[in-house]
């Protein structure tokens, strides 16, 4: 498999001239967390790590996209200042986070990953480097184009570095178990996180006053391991019927589940699972106006999309892909619809 792994902006323009002039299209990868296609070049964005400016006053950080979780939080933690980016994975880069829109357990308290990014830098597909947003949070202006490449899954262009908005780490963290998670979702003031796993319910609490009452606690944050099984997928519906997503993935023989109660999100995973059940569950979820996504495929058939409905905003993409993409070199295919 063709690499490249490029040290500076100006050896990305480089790689996209020249993909422009070979018309074969770049794959931009980080940790490699997402399957590569085999007739496409690959850039890997390791070697674009470091932070840039970090302004703890300010509340704010500039990092180059191959920086991983890990890396940035061991410099934040100095100060006690977080990201608040996914906290099970610290092998991913920020910029692959910033691709693909991943938020972490957090979202419930903090919002999701999108909120937090304030300035970008990328090479576009038509070989220009776009600086847009700020550090400052007051500078933010103009075309919110952060929000517009945070979950654009690398199809706009090579996110190269990204601005964050910062929040002072929590103070006085504990995990508590429930035995309804759902329920205190609703009655607990800004939890965390409220989750809810194969083994029961948990609610993520800041404070240091800790309901006890509600079930034992333990210091600090108890975060479910990451899915490992062959098949993985996330089911995004209204808050309010996670219950339900729940109850159907136990009734199909899910090894692993985490449900986000409150935010609408619950992954699931599979050592084997029969292909017409996925298709039924995305069926049901798609017609509550949610959706299914296929985070690792495993044995299903590779027939079987990543996502099946074509959003809405299909045109808007389509036409946002042409103006920063019009060759189409930048991840093609990587967006629902295949854009």
């Amino acid at each position: 498999m063709n690499r490249a792994t490029p040290s500076s902006i100006p050896d990305i323009l480089s790689l996209i001239d020249e993909a422009r002039n070979d018309k074969r299209p770049l794959w931009f990868t980080g940790s490699g967390t997402t399957p590569i296609p085999d007739d496409h070049r690959v850039v890997s964005t390791l070697g674009l790590a470091g932070i840039v400016d970090y302004r703890p006053d300010d509340l704010t950080v500039v990092v180059k996209c191959g920086t991983t979780l890990e890396e940035l939080d061991d410099v934040l933690r100095e100060r006690q200042h977080t990201a608040v980016l996914p906290e099970t994975s610290p092998e991913r880069t920020v910029g692959g986070v910033i691709a693909s829109g991943a938020s972490g357990y957090r979202r419930h308290r903090y919002g999701p990953t999108r909120d937090r990014v304030i300035g970008v830098t990328i090479v576009t597909g038509y070989g220009e480097v776009v600086h847009a947003g700020g550090q400052l949070v007051k500078n933010v202006t103009g075309y919110d184009i952060p929000r517009l490449v945070t979950g654009s899954n690398g199809a706009l262009g090579f996110i190269a570095e990204i601005a964050l908005k910062l929040w002072p780490d929590s103070s006085a963290p504990r995990t508590l178990s429930v035995e309804d998670p759902a329920l205190l979702a609703t009655v607990l003031y800004q939890p965390t996180a409220v989750l809810e796993t194969e083994r029961g319910g948990s609610v993520y609490l800041s404070d240091a006053d800790v309901p006890t009452e509600q079930g034992p606690a333990v210091e600090g944050y108890s975060w479910p391991m990451p899915l490992d099984q062959s098949v993985v997928i996330a089911v995004n519906v209204p808050a309010r019927l996670v219950p339900e997503v729940v109850a159907r993935v136990r009734d199909l023989g899910a090894s692993r589940f985490v449900a986000q109660h409150g935010v609408g999100v619950v992954d699931a995973g599979w050592s084997t699972v029969d292909e017409t059940q996925i298709v039924a569950l995305r069926t049901w979820a798609e017609s509550i106006g949610g959706s299914l996504v296929v985070r690792r495929r495993g044995p299903l058939s590779a027939s079987f999309s990543r996502w099946r409905a074509i959003p809405s905003t299909a045109a808007i993409q389509l036409r946002l892909k042409k103006l920063f993409d019009p060759d189409r070199i930048c991840n093609p295919g990587v967006l629902p619809g295949g854009l």
